[in-house]
């Protein structure tokens, strides 16, 4: 059986002639290869469009190019075709003949330009009246009777090709290698027009780039006549953003600004983004520490990593320092990033460091409370903003409307719309969840996305996950999330809290204290435009997700 392209439903075809002759050529033998409604530039410099109704390939032969008309009646005289309408004849629009030859004449042209030979096979031209029976009278000067084809001969339509074409010009290889080309890169080229999902990643971060929007404005505005101040928004609202944008607004006044948070992994990407001089970047402990042994309060070497020291005596210690600093040592403006993770003394320490009437905001997300911070103590202390963040400009549209049964239902409208839709897989155990990355990272790269945007988050650290004494995934190894080495990146959920990634697999996820559903809103809500999400069988935490 011939291949026909396009392979479409005789019906179809609205136009009689092309129908029939359509299904005529659905039983041709398989070495034609048959085109419908060929379209064609006559003159490319001239953008003129052309169509040839069918061209017939034979392999080892050569090609014809068809012309259909419909009509149960046709004329050839006074030098052109006719047919019959309204009682009378009609002269046509376009005289087949030309239409035929026009098509195999630019066909034959087409494949020499590409191939910078001549064309080794027969080419021929055919007009076809399918709705026709009997042909009378002296054909004109430049039609042989084989090129006219009438019903009989569509109905013998392998015949009527066999008598046009003839025999095989010379080498049948060399013809039938000459066809293939013709076919493969004249008649039906493949082209492919696409994006690499590092194209639409790109494309995603351009559309993603944050300018202020208005309920950022407003909370901006709110600042300038409100000196104490919690703001309340979820993750990807932007927060981060307006504590850094009200950083550099203070700063532009000549003011001394502190702008801290609980994550120490947060505060090297603000200091990449904040440079100014009178503003000081460290998260909360680090601060703390950093200016007791500058002031040689304490030494390196008093310096714990217990939870009593870190929780009480470090923040008591700064408390009873700053008390004594006079107002040139404190700050204007005090600027606290991920308020939900602080404790209620630890504000208090802070409120020592600040100028009397000095400026203090808290930016915070209740969901994201991984740390057992005092967030209701503070909106008892402190006014509560009634501007709320609603636009999620971080999280496409799909890990967004993911995220919701996490938010308690309150999700954020996302303005990146045509994300692509989060993946969740379910492993038994921790080698067949390993198999699972292998395979969907691969599935990733292979589509043209870089291994580094890549990361993998889990609630545990690398040596407890389910990635345990493995190095690689398949050619890529595993690094360190702040590393600057080649690889797929790695982190735990609660040290990238604050930051984001591309494309995010969230890995380990089964009934655990260390995997809540905030450490899950939390991770996933990492992912900028590819969300994965692998969780053990037994796993509940995301049956409304």
């Amino acid at each position: 059986m011939a291949v026909i392209i396009p392979d479409l439903l005789p019906e179809q075809i609205a136009n009689d002639g092309e129908r029939a002759f359509y299904q005529a050529a659905l039983g041709l033998p398989d070495e034609y290869v048959v085109f419908y409604s060929r379209r064609y530039y006559e003159d490319p410099e001239e953008e003129k469009i052309r169509e040839a109704d069918f061209v017939i390939v034979r392999r080892n032969i050569g090609f014809v190019a068809v012309e259909i008309k419909e009509g149960t009646d046709i004329r050839h005289f006074g030098g052109r075709w006719h047919t019959v309408k309204d009682g009378g004849y009609m002269p046509l629009e376009k005289d087949p003949v030309e239409q035929a030859l026009t098509a195999m004449f630019r066909l034959r042209q087409q494949y020499q330009e590409l191939t910078g030979g001549t064309w080794p096979g027969k080419y021929r031209f055919a007009i076809c009246f399918p709705e026709t029976n009997r042909i009378e009278g002296p054909l004109p000067p430049d039609l042989k009777r084989e090129s006219i084809w009438t019903a009989e001969e569509v109905e013998n339509l392998s015949h009527t090709l066999e008598r046009l074409l003839g025999a095989g010009p010379g080498d049948p290889r060399r013809v039938s290698a000459a066809s293939e080309t013709l076919i493969e890169r004249v008649l039906a080229p493949r082209c492919r027009i696409f994006s690499t999902l590092e194209d639409r990643i790109a494309s995603f971060r351009k559309r993603a780039d944050h300018s202020l929007t208005e309920e950022q404005r407003r909370i901006l505005e709110e600042t300038e006549e409100d000196r104490r101040k919690l703001f309340l928004g979820a993750a990807g609202t932007g927060k981060t953003f307006i504590a850094m944008e009200k950083a550099r607004r203070c700063a532009a006044q000549g003011k001394k600004v502190l702008l801290t948070c609980f994550n120490k992994n947060l505060v090297q990407w603000m200091r990449d983004n904040i440079t100014h001089p009178s503003v000081t970047i460290n998260n909360f402990h680090g601060f703390l520490t950093e200016t007791l042994i500058k002031a040689g309060v304490l030494t390196e070497s008093e310096v714990r990593e217990d939870e009593a020291f870190y929780e009480h005596e470090l923040p008591d210690l700064a408390f009873q320092h700053f008390s004594v600093w006079s107002d040139a040592e404190k700050f204007d403006a005090i600027i606290v990033d991920e308020g939900q993770d602080f404790r209620d003394h630890w504000v208090t320490c802070l409120e020592t460091a600040l100028v009397p009437n000095g400026e203090l905001y808290i930016f915070a997300d209740p969901n994201q409370n991984l740390f057992g911070g005092e967030l209701e103590k503070l909106r008892q202390r402190y006014d509560l903003s009634k501007h709320r963040l609603t636009f999620n400009l971080r999280n496409a549209d799909t890990i967004n409307e993911w995220l919701r049964p996490f938010a308690g239902g309150q999700a954020t409208r996302s303005r990146l719309t045509g994300g692509v839709p989060v993946v969740r897989l379910s492993f038994r155990t921790s080698e067949e969840q390993k198999r699972l990355l292998e395979k969907e990272i691969g599935r990733l790269v292979s589509q043209g996305l870089s291994p580094q945007r890549i990361l993998i988050l889990s609630p545990f650290r690398l040596e407890n996950s389910g990635l345990k004494d493995v190095t690689r995934l398949r050619d890529w190894p595993i690094v360190d999330f702040a590393a600057k080495e080649y690889g797929i990146r790695y982190a735990t959920i609660r040290s990238f809290k604050g930051l984001e990634a591309d494309a995010v697999f969230l890995i380990d996820l089964r009934e655990s204290k260390a995997c809540t559903p905030a450490d899950v809103y939390v991770g996933a809500s990492r992912a900028r435009f590819i969300l994965y999400v692998l969780h053990h069988e037994s796993w509940q935490g995301c049956a409304g997700a």
